[in-house]
């Protein structure tokens, strides 16, 4: 009898590989309940992480909100004009709520970003041209104020009408500022922060290379005569003082016809030498005798020589 023997060409080949393939594809469903636990501890850990991230981002927006949300202030007019002085801000402020005060104390704070300067110029020298000039990194010009939320009776209520004013000599000037408006007890911000424009004439700058202004002032000539009139009356009084004094000296000074025995007696000539007069003892005193010392010893000297010789 003959024996079946295995077959190994193509076909053969081929149906092992299908076999193989087909015993694959079945493998997972003998291991499926691994697999299914693997899948879902991944959904979980992406779920954790995903709810997560969305609780730190409410932990980061809730702060904000609480800081920039609290009620809202509606300003009537933006642009003031100037009145005496002083701008007038109508406001309108919503507590978000009923304040547990009838009273709130508030910080209105202003920074000036624009300053409306009027110069005069070479190109304009009669007429001063508005110059906007942008500011940075200024202070705060900080007014405290009690803004009121209830009525007569002491009944509160959520939203109030406010009025506040602005004056020049607390620092203001014509220009552009930026208004942020602040809880006192606990730094909340109230409503946004906003822009307003206070419409103005500010002094007046020159800003002229050569300036030639004013007039030169008349010279009062009234008071020139008057200080001079001033001036020449004492000078009368001493010539009229003069005057007498004048004819007394002459009044007293000698005549010519003075007699003989009256006249001075007469100055002796002045000697020779020093021109000093000595007194009568140092007269006496021989001023000659040295001059006689040395003749007598010359004298003496030539006699010598002569008898040598």
């Amino acid at each position: 009898m003959r024996t079946a023997r295995p077959r190994t060409g193509p076909l053969s080949q081929l149906g092992a590989r299908r076999q193989r393939a087909a015993r694959s594809h079945a493998r997972p469903a003998h291991a499926g309940p691994g697999a299914a636990r693997r899948l879902d501890g991944g959904r979980r850990l992406l779920l954790a992480r995903v709810v997560a991230a969305a609780l730190a981002l409410l932990g980061a927006w809730l702060p904000a909100t609480a800081a920039h949300a609290a009620g809202t202030v509606t300003i009537a007019d933006r642009s003031p004009k100037e009145d005496g002085g002083r701008w007038k801000l109508k406001m309108t402020i919503n507590y978000g709520g009923t304040p547990h005060l009838g009273h709130i104390p508030m910080l209105f704070s202003f920074t000036r970003t624009m300053h409306y300067e009027r110069a005069l110029t070479d190109q304009s020298p009669d007429k001063p041209i508005l110059n906007k000039i942008p500011l940075q990194n200024q202070q705060s010009i900080n007014e405290s104020m009690d803004v009121g939320f209830s009525d007569g009776s002491g009944k509160v209520f959520s939203i109030t009408k406010f009025d506040f004013f602005l004056r020049r000599d607390r620092g203001f000037e014509a220009g552009e500022y930026d208004l942020v408006i602040k809880r006192a007890s606990d730094g909340v911000q109230m409503g946004q922060k906003q822009k307003i424009t206070l419409q103005g004439e500010n002094e007046v700058m020159d800003r002229r290379a050569i300036v030639f202004t004013g007039e030169k002032k008349k010279k009062d000539t009234s008071a020139e005569k008057a200080d001079a009139e001033k001036s020449d009356e004492p000078a009368k009084e001493e010539e009229t003082a003069s005057e007498p004094a004048s004819d007394a000296a002459e009044a007293d000074a000698p005549s010519g016809d003075v007699p003989p025995d009256e006249a001075p007696p007469p100055v002796e000539p002045k000697q020779g030498g020093c021109g000093c007069r000595l007194a009568p003892d140092e007269a006496a005193t021989p001023l000659a005798l040295p001059l006689v010392a040395l003749g007598a010893a010359a004298a003496f000297a030539r006699r010598r020589r002569a008898r040598r010789g």
